[in-house]
């Protein structure tokens, strides 16, 4: 499984298989179905950020899969997800590649909204928080912020 810009995803069968070395165990309709809503150019490959939504669809546990997230998602290592990296997700999540909706204001607010502790970046707890109520999982609605 390696992906190129030529190739910039991987294939259901790749998926499937990076899957069940991750501890879970997808059926071929699973997969299916998550891919016929995820797959948008219809070039068959999914991208990480894809690959992040059908691990998220199938874990028992969505924080420990948002934890696992917040690592693909900090590209340079250095353990928080800084504004450039969080502009990055927010584009992939609102599909947004023309930038119409996801400026600087709108990074800078969602920055806000999340960083409970202030000092300008998301730690792994508030990128797991923030999109724990973001969906719903937490058991708030899915319009509530996080309490700060």
């Amino acid at each position: 499984m390696h992906v190129t810009p030529e190739r910039p995803g991987i294939s259901q069968v790749e998926a499937r298989t990076a899957l069940f070395s991750l501890g879970l165990n997808p059926t071929h309709i699973d997969v299916a179905k998550f891919w016929s809503d995820q797959d948008k150019p219809d070039d068959g490959l999914l991208d990480l950020e894809g690959f992040v939504c059908l691990r998220c669809t199938l874990d028992e546990d969505p924080r420990q899969t948002l934890r696992w997230a917040f690592n693909q998602f900090d590209t340079n290592g250095d353990g928080v997800i800084d504004k450039k990296e969080l502009k990055r997700i927010l584009v992939t999540i609102y599909d947004d590649k023309l930038g119409d909706l996801v400026d600087e204001e709108f990074v800078d607010d969602c920055l806000k909204m999340a960083d409970v502790n202030g000092d300008g970046v998301l730690q792994i707890e508030e990128f797991v928080d923030m999109l724990m109520v973001r969906t719903g999982k937490d058991g708030s609605s899915a319009t509530s912020s996080p309490v700060t």
